[in-house]
């Protein structure tokens, strides 16, 4: 992994994702015109969308230059909370002067994950190109050392291949216990930027297993970071990093 960051709490980790967002987008849409950013769900997404559309950062990014989507989502309707998708519309789409056009969207209610899996795999490799490369993902870690929706035990998780997006089963151990729709390792290793938050005592084991545990891709997926071939920041507050 590239950097690791050690900040206070969660306030401030969220304003140190809100920055990296900032200087990451900036500096892709001035070298390539536009920036192709994947978000995360969970716990952290909230308190980065605040920062996000406050001053000083709201007024720094070039909204209408972004292509946004999620990394991955729970199959439910956008309009149910436990959507990673709602909760993006509701806490930063809806607050910021970003083009709908430019937002594209797992559209997890529909009845075949896996034929949605395969169009949304079509439509990003339409606007990313061949082979597509997004410029920025986020990311938060599960307790289990899940990232996206590539769970710890599942032997998937550890396996690259040709394909960007997966249709996944509802986890054994992760709540809400429903299928997904996630990107694929083949998207994280290949960006030029991945941010991850770790936030809370919680995550202390599954952070120092991802940091500096031996390899283990199937019991912790977020050591696929140590393959990524871009800039990697790790972001942890006191308590999660506490036994790095």
């Amino acid at each position: 992994m590239s950097e690791v960051l050690i900040v206070p709490d969660a306030a401030q980790a969220a304003e140190a994702a809100a920055e990296l967002f900032v200087e990451s987008v900036v500096g892709s849409v001035a070298a390539r015109g536009r920036a192709l950013v994947a978000l995360t769900g969970g716990s952290s997404a909230p308190k980065m969308y605040a920062a996000l559309r406050q001053k000083p950062w709201v007024e720094r990014v070039p909204w209408n230059k972004l292509e946004l989507m999620v990394g991955d989502d729970r199959c439910v309707p956008e309009t149910d909370v436990r959507s990673n998708w709602g909760v993006a519309q509701k806490e930063l789409f809806s607050k910021v002067p970003i083009d709908p056009l430019r937002l594209h969207r797992m559209r997890c209610e529909a009845a075949d994950a896996e034929a949605e899996a395969e169009r949304f795999e079509a439509e990003l490799r339409m606007l990313a190109g061949t082979p597509p490369r997004l410029d920025l993902i986020l990311l938060g870690l599960g307790p289990d050392g899940h990232i996206f929706s590539l769970f710890a035990g599942v032997a998937e998780s550890a396996v690259r291949d040709e394909r960007l997006i997966r249709a996944v089963a509802a986890p054994l151990h992760n709540e809400p216990v429903v299928p997904r729709i996630t990107f694929s390792p083949a998207l994280l290793v290949t960006a030029r930027t991945v941010v991850l938050q770790a936030i809370g005592a919680s995550k202390a084991v599954s952070l120092t297993k991802a940091v500096r545990g031996a390899d283990d891709l199937v019991n912790c997926p977020a050591q696929w970071l140590r393959r990524a071939a871009g800039r990697v920041v790790v972001i942890a507050d006191s308590a999660a990093a506490a036994n790095l």
